[in-house]
């Protein structure tokens, strides 16, 4: 232990501290003081024992996830250094600039370093410009010219599309032809279409034009029927037609009538001169020649010399009784119907009423029978 060692020295103000240890120094200071050290044993300490040390769970160790690496950053771009501008770069510039030759650049840098005017260059001719204005203008003029022609061309050889009017009948027909005129032109179309053949209890259907028509075919004919007749027959359902029943060919109408009173009243004013109005339609049947019938009468002749008995033969004409002609009264298929039968008895014409709006007309019972059932199939459907 060191000797020298003292206890610390008390600052001003402060309490001297006691001494903490007890030291050989100290005794020695005692004594070189006169005075007696305290020998007196220095009581044991009684320090209390520690407890057993608490054990506690070794902490687990947890290795931290690898740091992503950092790339490292791309180095810069050293810095490009700034061309120098030379007086060869200014003079190829110019001569680009102005497209003029090497010596015509010399000399005006020349004029231009003694201070000489420089002169002025003139102004590009104003021709060519114009002369590419009018070639522009002409290609357009004739582009469009193209044009259009093409255009014209193509709408020329473009038909456009027709859309025919359906034409409506009132029965059913197996064929359709179209006629057209008026009057004689349309009259004599019918008779022809009449000399066309068609198939045994077939109907072939006569028709205007729809575009350009507004009225049926009996009324186009212009036939001379009564006022009251024709005001009263309608264009919509009314018909004309060819119908062939055993091998015979006749035109017939189906009128669409407003009044049956007063068109059956027309028609029996017009029964005098029908025949005659509509022969070029239902002509009369050729009159059959004159039946002879042989006679035999007894004749005597006398002689004064002799007296002889001779038979002689002779023939005279002899014709029977027939009907008048004219219209009588008959039932076709439970249809009150008006027939003009000819001499001999055969229908020419005859004409009935389907229904109080429906009149038909047609040549013989045969075709008027044909039509009957045609309606009523039609009107049933």
């Amino acid at each position: 232990m060191d000797e020298n060692l003292t206890a610390p020295s008390a600052t001003a103000g402060e309490p001297s501290p006691g001494k903490l240890i007890r030291t050989f120094a100290g005794d020695m200071e005692t004594l070189k003081g006169g005075g007696t050290p305290n020998l007196a044993p220095l009581q044991k300490q009684s320090f209390p024992v520690a407890s057993a040390p608490v054990s506690f769970p070794a902490p687990v160790v947890v290795d931290a996830p690898a740091p992503a690496p950092v790339s490292a950053p791309a180095p810069a771009a050293p810095a490009r250094p700034m061309p120098i501008q030379t007086y060869a770069d200014d003079f190829s510039q110019r001569m680009k600039e102005t497209h003029a030759s090497a010596a015509t650049v010399l000399a005006v840098e020349q004029d231009s370093a003694t201070g000489a005017p420089r002169e002025e260059e003139p102004p590009a001719s104003s021709r060519g410009n114009f002369l590419y204005i009018f070639a522009g203008i002409v290609l357009l003029i004739a582009s469009g010219a193209g044009a259009y022609v093409a255009y014209t061309r193509y709408a020329a050889h473009l038909q456009p599309i027709m859309f025919a009017p359906s034409v409506s009948a009132p029965i059913f027909v197996d064929e359709r032809e179209q006629v057209s005129g008026s009057e004689k032109a349309l009259l004599q179309a019918i008779t022809q279409s009449v000399t066309r053949t068609l198939g045994s209890g077939t109907v072939r259907l006569l028709y205007l034009d729809p575009a350009t028509a507004t009225e049926s075919v009996f009324s186009a004919l212009r036939t001379p029927a009564p006022d009251i007749l024709r005001r009263n027959v309608n264009a919509s359902g009314s018909m004309a037609g060819v119908v062939n029943t055993s091998g015979n060919q006749s035109p017939f109408f189906i009128l669409s009538v407003d009044s049956y009173s007063d068109t059956f009243s027309g028609m029996l004013s017009w029964e005098p001169k029908m025949l005659s109005d509509l022969a070029t339609l239902f002509p009369p049947y050729p009159v059959p020649p004159p039946i002879l019938q042989a006679t035999t009468t007894a004749a005597t002749s006398t002689a004064k010399t002799a007296v002889k008995a001779s038979t002689k033969a002779t023939t005279t004409p002899s014709v029977p009784s027939m009907p008048k002609p004219g219209f009588v009264d008959e039932v076709v298929g439970n249809h009150d119907v008006r027939v003009y039968r000819d001499a001999t008895g055969k229908s020419v014409l005859l004409y009935g009423y389907w229904n109080q709006t429906t009149l038909v007309i047609a040549r013989d019972v045969a075709a008027f029978t044909e039509l009957l059932q045609r309606l009523a199939t039609s009107r049933a459907q």
